[in-house]
């Protein structure tokens, strides 16, 4: 297995991807998620050229596997810590039939190692129960925050 950083020719695998996450975690269809996936491929190949987002592929004889983003995002800087910008892990995707063989790890070791880079000032995700401990293992803890959405129309 290989993982590569992701290019803008990787923007529909990318919303691919992230089709399959909402699928597989928030009860919408493959069918209903069309419409959406354009949608993330533009988001993904214009964010990715702003530098506002980054994602990597895991790939094994060439075929893409998985993959996983770093959202990074304008921030008011910390008391003791100088940066702006904070990030965010999303749409971490193995293919079922490769799960459970670190490929996921992978992805988010690179994500980990570049927010670090960046010096983000924090990394938060939205974890499914099934990959809590792993994102365990990399130091993430429970937060608390509160959301209202939607918003707008």
């Amino acid at each position: 297995m290989t993982i590569r950083r992701a290019t803008a020719a990787d923007s529909e695998l990318l919303a691919e991807h992230r089709a399959a996450v909402w699928v597989e975690t928030d009860h919408w269809t493959h069918a209903e998620l069309q419409p959406q996936i354009p949608v993330w491929r533009d988001f993904f190949h214009r964010c990715m050229a702003e530098d506002s987002y980054a994602a990597f592929v895991a790939e094994q004889s060439g075929i893409a596997i998985g993959s996983g983003g770093l959202l990074v995002y304008l921030t008011i800087p910390r008391p003791g810590f100088g940066s702006d910008r904070a990030g965010r892990v999303q749409s971490v995707y193995v293919v079922p039939q490769a799960r459970r063989r670190g490929v996921a790890r992978a992805i988010v070791r690179h994500i980990v190692d570049l927010a670090r880079r960046k010096n983000l000032t924090s990394l938060v995700l939205h974890p499914t129960e099934a990959a809590r401990a792993m994102y365990a293992e990399f130091g993430f803890e429970p937060a608390d925050e509160m959301m209202l959405r939607p918003l707008g129309d």
